[in-house]
């Protein structure tokens, strides 16, 4: 877990002709003229599978990466990550199980959320950082609440989806915006 933490730190610091040096992985980025632009989605997809155990542990480390997207990739390459965490958490209830219908009808409005969180961010993250994490993870909590509420009140989830859609939405979203905003403290100050 460790190599491939710092294999992402590599691929998200360095120049592409550096990356030809690194390793395998940094080398299939590499042919991409993009840094990371493959490597964050294949993450993002993938981290249902391998952390999908308590929200708060998965939703930070979603959370960390649509930063850590928004901060380091163009627009065009944020969206795979803003999509990609929904898509494989309904692709592991298929596969392994608990699958919820309730998660596969709200796929877009967490898509919503996502974006509305990079979008805060990437807004406000020159007027402060951690006023910008702290204004898109409020924004993303806000907008997943009041749609799971509605679907509640319409009798299409049940109340557990309305609260693992709310508070622990806020609290992992500062969570995982503060841990990229770490990690790229730590890139700025000490490899670039």
């Amino acid at each position: 877990m460790l190599n491939a933490f710092m294999d992402i730190v590599e691929i998200l610091q360095y120049d592409a002709p550096v990356l030809m040096k690194t390793s395998s992985v940094s080398t299939t980025v590499a042919l991409v003229s993009t840094q990371g632009a493959i490597v964050l989605p294949v993450i993002a997809f993938a981290i249902p599978f391998f952390v999908s155990g308590p929200q708060w542990l998965t939703g930070t480390a979603v959370n960390c990466l649509l930063v850590l997207a928004a901060a380091r990739l163009p627009g065009r390459h944020v969206w795979s990550v803003i999509l990609l965490p929904s898509v494989g958490a309904v692709a592991h209830g298929m596969l392994f199980g608990p699958f919820t219908s309730f998660l596969l009808f709200f796929v877009p409005f967490i898509w919503a959320g996502n974006w509305l969180f990079t979008a805060v961010f990437l807004r406000l993250r020159d007027i402060s950082a951690i006023l910008a994490v702290s204004a898109g993870a409020l924004a993303k909590a806000a907008t997943l609440a009041l749609f799971a509420l509605v679907f509640f009140r319409m009798n299409l989830v049940p109340q557990l989806f309305v609260e693992s859609m709310s508070l622990i939405q806020f609290f992992t979203a500062i969570a995982g915006g503060l841990l990229a905003l770490g990690i790229l403290r730590f890139l700025q100050t000490t490899h670039e």
